[in-house]
């Protein structure tokens, strides 16, 4: 059992490593990442408006990182970081103008990726796919 358990981890760590990958291939060309396309994938999805430490736990990554990646977006006019009336130390981040039309332009590559990887699979594979991520989720949460 500890076999099938460590085929299966490596495997499930393996397609993430090469979705990442591809969708990286795909963005190149615009100057962007999977990483990059996110942070504007989220911003564009909420209407809530989010600062720094929600916008990190949002996409998975620490702060740190999360400010070099938001440097590079606001550099290219993406994003702008507003100050919170507020708070001060805080900053909340929004997508631009510019962000919003070339999300109009990248969100189909990536969802390019996503049919090719999932091509072939039927709605059962996929929903027994969905329970057991969502079990793992789950366990990880408890």
């Amino acid at each position: 059992m500890t076999a099938k358990r460590d085929a299966f981890a490596a495997l499930l760590y393996r397609c993430a490593v090469v979705w990442r990958g591809r969708v990286d291939e795909q963005l190149r060309p615009h100057g962007m990442t999977y990483s990059t396309w996110r942070i504007l994938k989220l911003l564009l999805a909420d209407e809530q408006r989010y600062n720094q430490s929600c916008l990190a736990a949002g996409i998975g990554v620490e702060t740190p990182t999360l400010v070099r990646l938001l440097d590079r977006l606001e550099k290219l006019g993406l994003v702008r970081r507003l100050p919170d009336v507020s708070d001060r130390r805080q900053k909340h981040v929004e997508i631009t103008a510019d962000g919003r039309a070339l999300m109009e332009q990248i969100d189909a590559e990536v969802m390019d990726v996503r049919r090719h990887m999932l091509s072939g699979l039927s709605d059962a594979e996929l929903q027994a796919g969905i329970e057991v991520l969502d079990r793992i989720l789950h366990n990880a949460d408890t």
